[in-house]
């Protein structure tokens, strides 16, 4: 295919979604200068380490379920109880809230509203107190755990900082 003047241009990439940064000012997904975001609030990849975490959350609860398996005396025999009790309101929960990150980041860089919210419940303001929120209620539920486990509390880690990242996405879309 090529365009009116003659220079070959490609319809889509083969991963099937439209290209990327080539696009001009007010092309879909790609806020021009009219809309107040400018060049410098230019949207940002979401890190691939946050999804290797998010990996590792959700295969943790599995792996301690197969550790006591081999070793059914690990953490006193309540190794089971931990991976179950632990992948159910620890685990799911932090993988719920990263989610809900990632769409808060998504639509805030791309400077989408929410349809049916005020615009202070979406807005900078929001999403500094949900951040804060999010990283004070995370530390509180780490403290309770190590008070409760022990030892044992450390395996909540990687749950633990994905809330903490997802914190972090939270803020970095202001």
């Amino acid at each position: 295919m090529s365009t009116a003047g003659g220079a070959p241009q490609d319809p889509a990439p083969a991963h099937g979604r439209p290209p990327t940064g080539d696009a001009g000012p007010g092309a879909a997904g790609n806020p021009g200068p009219a809309s107040g975001t400018g060049a410098s609030a230019a949207r940002q990849p979401i890190p691939h380490w946050i999804f290797a975490l998010a990996m590792l959350v959700v295969l943790e609860p599995p792996l301690l379920i197969v550790a006591w398996a081999l070793n059914t005396d690990l953490a006193n025999g309540h190794l089971i109880a931990i991976a179950l009790v632990g992948g159910l309101f620890i685990s799911l929960p932090s993988l719920a809230i990263f989610g809900l990150a990632v769409m808060w980041d998504r639509r805030l860089k791309g400077g989408q509203s929410v349809q049916g919210l005020p615009a202070g419940l979406t807005g900078a303001r929001a999403s500094r107190v949900s951040a804060i929120a999010l990283v004070v209620s995370t530390v509180a539920l780490g403290a309770v755990l190590a008070l409760l486990l022990g030892a044992w509390a450390l395996v909540a880690i990687p749950p633990l900082a994905l809330s903490l990242a997802s914190a972090w996405l939270m803020a970095r879309a202001i």
